[in-house]
């Protein structure tokens, strides 16, 4: 199964873009930001860890900006982007949808920051032979004027890169920020033609639950806390669940595999997609997932290929980009 899977032509679909990187990627880059006998280099070492079942949620937030640190540069956050295209890329990942938020410090303004990611992905798609979009995201822990800046700046630039920056991330620490303040400025991103992809309860929140779901969304990220009544309204909308299996066990918002909600959206065949979230925070990758999925609640190889059409279908690609990845995933079934 675990080759099949290696092999299958996958859809990542709720990928951040600095949790993304392995292990080894993160170890590469901070050699390339500080060099590998310098001091900085050392201590990154010291501070490394790797986060096992039980970190909670905020520990899990605190890895991210450790690895932000790498990326605060043009030349970091470059190298970045494309040492987790190529990661995707070994996984057999043919279409991914990676997530930032665009940063400005001494070094780079929000602008610049999204031009290098974009520079970054137009290199790395053909290098690796993969589809990259890119969605510039909403932190809720930020203030709403940043996330009126990154939408407009996301509106301009996808002007010149329609293939590219196709929709718009609503995410951060769910334990800060109030969705409420957030939702015109989404409607705005909405009215200008982006999908949104948003957190939707990843924890459990009643009232934000019902503003998100009344607002309305492309596609739910985790959707943990939603329930039965929340899943029904998924599945009357056609609205996916993002999935992330370890991402969601390791950071403690699902005490166990075998208790996750994935099982309940199989059994209501609600919409819902399989995905990493933080590859490289949560040590795994999508084939991991995958796997997973099938020694947890035992689907067969025709059900994950079932997955990743579903996965497919809810992509923010163009139709003709769907087209070529269900021909790709076919070609392979037929090769086994």
């Amino acid at each position: 199964m675990i080759n099949f899977l290696r092999g299958l032509p996958k859809v990542e679909l709720h990928a951040h873009l600095n949790g993304s990187l392995s292990i080894e990627s993160i170890k590469e880059l901070a050699e390339k930001v500080y060099g590998q006998q310098s001091e900085e280099f050392a201590e990154m070492c010291e501070r490394f860890i790797s986060f096992e079942k039980g970190a909670n949620l905020n520990d899990c937030f605190q890895k991210f900006a450790f690895v932000h640190e790498l990326t605060s540069t043009p030349q970091g956050l470059d190298y970045a982007t494309q040492l987790a295209i190529r990661d995707f890329a070994r996984d057999n990942v043919m279409y991914l949808e990676l997530r930032t938020t665009p940063k400005s410090n001494g070094n780079m303004t929000r602008r610049a920051y999204l031009e290098t990611v974009i520079s970054a992905i137009k290199r790395g798609t053909k290098q690796h032979e993969i589809n990259v979009k890119l969605l510039p995201s909403i932190n809720r822990s930020e203030p709403v004027a940043v996330a009126e800046e990154t939408v407009a700046l996301a509106t301009e630039i996808a002007q010149n890169e329609p293939d590219i920056v196709v929709g718009i991330d609503f995410s951060g620490n769910p334990n800060q920020g109030k969705f409420s303040e957030f939702a015109p400025v989404l409607e705005t991103a909405r009215k200008h033609g982006f999908k949104l992809a948003i957190h939707c309860a990843e924890i459990d929140n009643p009232v934000e639950i019902r503003e998100m779901l009344k607002f309305g969304m492309s596609r739910c990220g985790h959707g943990t806390y939603l329930g039965n009544s929340g899943f029904a309204h998924m599945k009357q909308y056609n609205i996916p669940i993002e999935c992330c299996l370890t991402s969601n066990v390791k950071s403690g918002t699902v005490s166990s595999f075998g208790s996750h909600h994935l099982k309940q959206l199989l059994l209501a065949d609600a919409p819902k997609v399989l995905c990493t979230d933080d590859c490289g925070v949560f040590d795994t990758t999508l084939s991991d997932e995958f796997l997973l999925a099938t020694e947890t609640f035992g689907l067969t190889q025709s059900q994950c290929i079932d997955l990743i059409i579903e996965a497919v279908q809810h992509s923010f690609a163009t139709p003709e980009e769907k087209l070529k990845m269900k021909m790709q995933v076919y070609a392979y079934t037929r090769r086994q």
